[in-house]
């Protein structure tokens, strides 16, 4: 099925063609899997009386990675312990035993993760594993190291919000990011208010997310964020490649201010099939209000077309969650839109088995 081709929202049939995996049920259930997920980080045994942690280095691929910098947003906002999120094989800096490294990857198979998870081992640094399986489960249990088992059925990119609320319990029992039972609570509640705005029963016209989702068919997406949302951007723009199979960029604010900027006035030589999406927190700070001002006055002043959407409540790890479900939902409809699965990945597995065959085990 082309892009050409459009598909009714309101229509139960469109989901039974499309989803053959049920996206939309697992999309339903992220206020059970945040509430179970923060269950699951209360329980597990930590080691007594470890060294003090001086910095916290999240190694992931993907939406484990994404939750990582979620973590790490979330943590700049209470001003604690360096918070670092690697996407590599290698780690680019040295640890040692004042460092803590969460290996997070969903499926334990992610070769990128087990590198980094042998490095970290090496340097003598504390480590902890967030996974559902695999190679990294099995040699965590050898050596004692301690698991936080991903329960969320489904892609990997689905079980985010887990490990999220993994890595936030882990930290909170750690004294190093503040959250706590009320505050995951009230966030749950939250996203169950906002999924009954946004799931596909609910009529397009009064539906946020389909109505974005038809603004964006046939465009190239260009998606903005920055302070709590810095990760969210990346979260988006993965979600819009995955899901609805078109492509997608993401920036950063303020530092799109001092380079993209300049491109703004050639956006007319796009054409139409040009959009960009700024998520933008809700925050009381004037100096990040004017950032995401002057990006969309510049916009607007070369006639690039571009909202600005804002988190909604006081509440960071809320705004967080909410804004990650609009982006869930919205790449979901335009997958709906466009006739194409979400679930199935075929390119992205075909790279991964290609990857497989030139990297040695050694690199691993």
């Amino acid at each position: 099925m082309t892009s050409s081709a459009t598909h009714d929202l309101d229509r139960p049939e469109t989901y039974s063609s499309f989803d053959s995996s049920g996206i939309r049920e697992r999309l339903r259930k992220l206020p059970v899997h945040c509430e179970d997920a923060w269950r699951v980080s209360q329980t597990v045994p930590l080691p007594a009386d470890p060294p003090p942690v001086k910095h916290v280095v999240i190694g992931g691929m993907g939406g484990s990675a994404i939750a990582g910098d979620f973590t790490a947003d979330l943590a700049a906002t209470q001003g604690t312990v360096p918070i670092s999120v690697v996407r590599d094989l290698k780690l680019p800096f040295a640890l040692d035993h004042n460092s803590l490294f969460i290996a997070c990857s969903y499926s334990g198979e992610t070769r990128e993760t087990l590198s980094m998870f042998h490095q970290a081992l090496a340097a003598g640094s504390q480590v902890i594993v967030i996974s559902s399986g695999g190679r990294l489960t099995e040699e965590a249990e050898s050596r004692g190291i301690p698991i936080f088992r991903v329960d969320a059925p489904g892609e990997p990119r689905n079980a985010t919000t887990y490990s999220l609320l993994l890595l936030l319990g882990i930290l909170h029992r750690l004294g190093i990011v503040r959250t706590g039972d009320e505050v995951v609570r009230a966030s749950a509640d939250d996203l169950r208010n906002r999924i009954a705005q946004l799931e596909e029963g609910v009529p397009t016209g009064d539906n946020p997310a389909k109505l974005l989702a038809a603004e964006l068919k046939d465009k190239l997406i260009l998606v903005y964020g920055g302070g709590l949302f810095t990760g969210m951007a990346r979260r988006w723009k993965t979600q819009f490649n995955e899901n609805a199979k078109v492509w997608a960029f993401f920036e950063t604010i303020p530092e799109l201010l001092h380079n993209s900027v300049e491109s703004f006035g050639t956006a007319q030589e796009l054409g139409e099939n040009l959009m960009v999406l700024l998520l933008q927190p809700s925050v009381p700070d004037g100096g990040a209000n004017a950032h995401f001002q002057v990006a969309s006055q510049h916009l607007d002043g070369n006639g690039v077309p571009n909202r600005i959407l804002q988190g909604e409540t006081a509440n960071p790890l809320s705004q967080l969650l909410t804004m990650l479900l609009l982006g869930d939902y919205v790449s979901y409809y335009l997958a709906m839109l466009r006739g194409v699965d979400p679930s199935a990945t075929p390119t992205l597995q075909a790279a991964k088995e290609d990857l497989a065959g030139l990297l040695t085990k050694d690199e691993v």
